[in-house]
């Protein structure tokens, strides 16, 4: 959900600077707030795999024809505005989201993996040498700091073996 936010608000802020720098009108506040609420929804499917750089720049290529069309429609604007100028300043706006959101996504993911490698590393790393605190305490050689049992330190089972030999043959 993060990555689809921060997706929404980046392509819906530079939609709104690209669309004023072509000559359209600033688009409401409130209209922002709402398309970046949709662009969000409608991306946050996405948000569960690494996207390529072709994929986010063909997703808010798209976006820009929808954000334009949007604030042409919702704007009160009188005058005729430069074709021309307005497609240049939309496909900008386009790049410059991708080429963001592409470098965002790409540190993000070597942010992750280096976090894993690091879990990994320190999950392997630390061996736990624990004693019952009800045997004697000898020194363990194998963990380093540790001490353990005396009872684990014996290797041997059962009664002695002169009671072993004594009950079979007085039975």
């Amino acid at each position: 959900m993060l990555r689809a936010s921060v997706f929404a608000v980046v392509a819906t802020s530079l939609a709104a600077i690209g669309h004023v720098n072509g000559g359209g009108h600033a688009p409401d506040p409130a209209i922002l707030i709402v398309l970046a609420a949709l662009v969000g929804a409608s991306v946050s499917g996405l948000a569960d795999r690494r996207l390529s750089g072709l994929q986010i720049t063909a997703m808010l290529a798209a976006s820009q024809v929808g954000f334009h069309l949007l604030f042409e429609v919702t704007a009160h604007q009188s005058g005729p505005v430069d074709v021309a100028r307005m497609v240049s300043f939309h496909l900008f706006a386009a790049a410059a989201s991708a080429w963001l959101m592409t470098v965002g996504e790409s540190a993000l993911f070597r942010l992750f993996a280096a976090l894993h490698r690091l879990i990994v590393r320190l999950r392997v790393a630390a061996p736990i040498c624990v004693a019952p605190s009800w045997t004697a305490i000898l020194v363990d050689h194998s963990c380093p700091g540790q001490r353990r049992s005396l009872a684990a330190s014996v290797t041997r089972r059962g009664p002695p073996v002169a009671l072993r030999t004594a009950g079979h043959s007085a039975g």
